[in-house]
Order: C-alpha cells, then structure tokens, then sequence
C-alpha cells in the first residue's frame, strides 16, 4: 500500500506539472495574439465549424472532397457508444466522474461526459503529435480545464478544423496514412482503439 501510494503521489506530481505547463503554454499564445504577433494560420476545411480565417495552406480538391468523409469516419470511430451506452473522451474515460449525460442521452455532437465530438477528436489529434496522451497507462492526458479552451483559442483565431494537423502546410494534402481511406478502412473493420477495449467492462 505504501508503495501505491507513492506512485499515486508522483502521479499527481507529473500532471500537475504537465497542466502547469499546458497553461503557461496558453498563456504565451494569447499574449502573443494580444501583441499581434504574426502566426501562420491553418486552413479551415469543410468540417463542423464554420470560422473564417485567412488561408494560407492550399486546399487541393482530393482533399476538399474527401476532409468531411475523414471527420465523420473519425467520429463514428472515436465517439461511438460502448457497451453501457456512454460516449467519452479519452481523459473522463480514465475517470468515475458523474457524467454530464445518462447513457445514450447526450445532445447530438456531444459525449456523455459533456465534452463535443470536436474536443475529442482534437484530443486524439493532439495525442499522436506527443501532446498528452490517449491510451491508459501512457503518461498523461491533457486536462479538459486545458485542452477545451485551446481547441477554441485555434478554432477562433485560426478556423481550426479536424484534420489541421495531419496536412502537409506546403501542398496541402494528407500526410501518409492520414486520408480518409485509412479511417474509414478501421471503421469497416470494426476497429476499437484500446480505451474502449479496457474501460467498456466497468463502465
């Protein structure tokens, strides 16, 4: 028990310091948004949002065509139901916090755990670019308290869209194994990604 405890306790210690930094983090960029500092912005695609921006990436027409094909493959995949009818981030799915919403009773584009379809999937997309984590047992994940009022910072300012970081920013196209094709290949194949597999039981 002792030992448990122990690494309860640097636990703790490793998110407090990851959110600590996640926060400055936010903090840096909103002053350098208030100064006006010059930023590159990323390209709105024909996602769920609607935010204008100044495009400076290019937008080929495969990828036109296939972005809204990826996002809503990505959110059948990653927002979909397990066996005790809740949908949840990555981050309340390691949790046994009250739910915002009973079982199967959450508002369309939202999880049971109150978070949107959107917040999840830029928590995934932030996972693979080694910012927090998505499976249990890896580091850490980035706290909604953090991560929420970033996604909106970039999707205000910017016109952030699902996809955004898994473009090439010269031409535009997919990164390799980033398309539509690859995700909507793991969503016929029934693919479930490990947290589900792990939690669904005690759910």
């Amino acid at each position: 028990m002792p030992e448990e405890n122990n690494m309860l306790r640097r636990r703790i210690k490793e998110l407090e310091m990851v959110n600590e930094h996640s926060r400055l983090r936010i903090q840096d960029l909103e002053r350098e948004l208030a100064s006006g500092s010059t930023i590159p912005s990323v390209t709105q695609g024909p996602s769920m949002s609607s935010h204008s921006h100044t495009q400076t990436t290019p937008t080929p027409p495969s990828v036109q065509a296939s972005w809204r094909a990826r996002t809503d493959a990505r959110v059948r995949l990653l927002c979909s139901l397990n066996r005790a009818g809740n949908a949840l981030c990555a981050w309340h799915d390691s949790r046994r916090e009250r739910r915002a919403y009973p079982p199967r009773m959450a508002p369309p584009g939202y999880l049971n755990c109150g978070c949107t379809f959107e917040e999840a999937l830029f928590e995934e997309s932030l996972s693979r670019h080694g910012v927090g984590s998505y499976h249990p047992g890896e580091s850490v994940r980035m706290d909604p308290a953090l991560r929420n009022p970033l996604f909106r910072l970039l999707q205000t300012r910017y016109g952030y869209q699902d996809g955004d970081f898994e473009r090439d920013p010269r031409t535009g196209e997919w990164v390799e194994g980033e398309g539509n094709v690859l995700w909507e290949r793991k969503l016929a194949q029934g693919t479930v990604n490990v947290r589900k597999n792990r939690t669904d039981e005690r759910r």
